[in-house]
């Protein structure tokens, strides 16, 4: 019994000592950058310095294409109704929240091409 109690102590030590000195490589490797084997060199990450090869100048930008303007779509409201503040879009299309004269909140999907919105959830008062 006590044969097995040595073992197992000599064990942990070695296993110990194995991890303190990993520990120590890999911060001596990741500290000292002229180490034959940094991991920099090792995983190909080192910037390599260009030959003597003269700067290319950046090319024109390219005019922006024009867009047609879209045509001007209303949404009409509620009377009374007033649109709270908080736009999110939603798969191309804009979600507004309105306030209704009657304490309810709607959250209308709002397409902006072609004008056309559903409402897409009502509160409760």
């Amino acid at each position: 019994m006590q044969a097995l109690k040595n073992i197992l102590i000599i064990g942990a030590v070695i296993i110990a000592a194995g991890f303190a000195f990993l520990g120590y490589e890999v911060y001596k490797r990741s500290t000292d950058p002229n180490h034959p084997r940094t991991f920099s060199a090792r995983f190909g990450m080192q910037e390599k310095v260009p030959d003597a090869v003269p700067p290319v100048p950046p090319a024109p930008p390219a005019p922006a294409p024009v867009k047609a303007p879209l045509p001007q779509q209303s949404v009409s409201l509620p009377p009374g109704a007033v649109l709270l503040p908080g736009i999110a879009a939603v798969d191309g299309r804009i979600a507004v929240q309105v306030k209704l004269t009657d304490g309810r909140t709607q959250v209308l999907l709002v397409d902006p091409a072609t004008g056309e919105h559903a409402v897409l959830v009502t509160s409760a008062p």
